[in-house]
């Protein structure tokens, strides 16, 4: 259903086997109103629903509740010198924030952070761990400022009801931040918390909160559909806190495949299949191969005592381990057999490694691949304002795929073909296009 009021911020369907209940959202900028409209008893085997109606009044009580202590500290962020906006939540009284790597990424180092009531201040962005997409910014005026508790989303639990807020489709003086109830449906898939609270554009930044009142997630991106989003878990800001309060940035948002699990084990090779043999084509700088004396060109015959006689042997066994687990890898170098103790690392740390060895020698691409796609190339989430790939066209939708006369299947294929390019080089993409019969061409450069 669609309304028109624009006072209608949002509607709720609650539903058990035995209740079906409505709820409509109204929200002005002085009052916040929850509006029970109808309700449907429906019938099991005779029996009626009981306490339904309790729980979802003692519910209604805690959003409220909420809502009105914690709406303050929901901000919006905008970029002073990049026209980017996004949310962020204050979690300190000195005015820290909390929001998304790639909103402090895409806004730039000077902030204005706006608050629900239409008062702006000046901020700045810090750190940022760009391969989770948590980012932190602070208020640089004097004063104090509300704040929200950070809580541990370790122990959230499936099925928990959970309140979203944020600044969809940016500021917007003429309504608070829209309040979303939504439930987790996943708490370690791809290193995200996922909920059913919907999201849109602007929302990125925004914080997820438990009934408690606590911050235990921030928004990240827009799942497969409007009602299945990811959410950066408060654990991963408590572990990067200092890097980020100290303004180090690491990581690699600009090649961030959206989804790809950040704990998943790498062995750091890019490897090629012919003739039953299995080549390393690339050796990853930084990598635990690299570190254990794997060279390009190595024949990978064994892995942990098993025959590699394919490329998904070699990617089943190290799928199967988790970083910080040793693998033997036996290859054949020239007309000799060696062998190699290789230590996991995660995909996060790979990344992370990868991006400090070529910070100061190439800039990033400016693009977040969605790793979720399964519709053949590589899909392209989104591209960050002022990027290489922003100004060569390359638009939010597009998919990847032909890179440089290569064939691409997915977002992995795209990372490792163009991970390693230097600065200055030329990079010919081919890409499908919505609404467009050919393929559209695209050059980058590397400058």
């Amino acid at each position: 259903m669609i309304y028109s009021n624009e006072d209608l911020i949002l509607v709720i369907r609650y539903k058990t086997d035995r209740l079906v209940i409505t709820l409509i959202k109204m929200i002005t900028m002085k009052s916040i109103c929850l509006l029970l409209i109808s309700i449907s008893f429906l019938f099991i085997e005779g029996t009626e629903a009981s306490g339904s109606v309790e729980k979802l009044k003692e519910r209604e009580k805690k959003v409220k509740k909420i809502v009105s202590e914690l709406m303050p500290t929901v901000v919006a962020v905008v970029g002073n010198d990049q026209p980017a906006t996004g949310s962020g939540v204050i979690i300190n009284e000195d005015g820290l924030i909390m929001t998304a790597g790639h909103v402090t990424e895409a806004a730039g180092k000077e902030l204005t952070i706006i608050f629900p009531d239409g008062r702006s201040v000046k901020g700045e962005s810090l750190g940022a761990n760009r391969t989770r997409d948590a980012g932190l910014a602070r208020i640089t005026e004097e004063g104090k400022w509300p704040f929200a508790p950070i809580g541990n989303s370790d122990e959230a639990k499936l099925g928990e009801w959970l309140i979203a807020m944020g600044h969809p489709g940016g500021y917007d003086l003429n309504r608070s931040p829209p309040i979303r109830l939504g439930r987790l449906i996943s708490t370690g898939s791809m290193g995200m918390l996922r909920t059913d609270c919907t999201l849109v554009g602007g929302d990125s930044g925004g914080p997820l909160f438990n009934l408690d009142g606590e911050v235990i997630g921030i928004h990240s991106s827009i799942g497969g559909s409007l009602a299945e989003n990811r959410h950066v878990p408060s654990s991963v800001f408590k572990a990067g806190w200092e890097r980020m309060v100290g303004g180090e940035i690491w990581g690699s948002l600009g090649m961030m495949a959206a989804g790809v699990n950040p704990d998943r084990p790498m062995l750091g090779v890019r490897m090629n299949e012919s003739e039953g043999k299995v080549t390393v084509d690339k050796v990853f700088p930084n990598s635990p191969a690299r570190r254990a004396g794997i060279m390009d060109g190595d024949v990978i015959l064994k892995i942990d005592g098993m025959p590699a006689e394919q490329m998904s042997d070699v990617i089943n066994q190290v799928s199967s381990s988790k970083a910080g687990d040793q693998l033997e890898v036996e290859v054949l170098r020239g007309d000799m057999n060696q062998l190699f103790t290789v230590e996991l690392v995660s995909w996060e740390d790979l990344a992370s490694g990868i991006g400090k060895e070529e910070e100061k020698t190439r800039p990033q691409l400016g693009i977040i691949l969605d790793a979720e796609y399964e519709g053949g190339g590589a899909k392209v989430y989104e591209v960050v304002n002022g990027s290489i790939a922003d100004i060569a066209g390359v638009l939010a939708g597009d998919v990847v795929m032909i890179v440089d006369g290569d064939d691409i299947s997915n977002a992995d294929e795209m990372v490792l073909k163009i991970k390693d390019t230097k600065l200055g080089a030329k990079i010919n993409f081919s890409i499908r296009r919505d609404r467009v019969e050919e393929l559209v061409k695209a050059e980058l450069i590397f400058e």
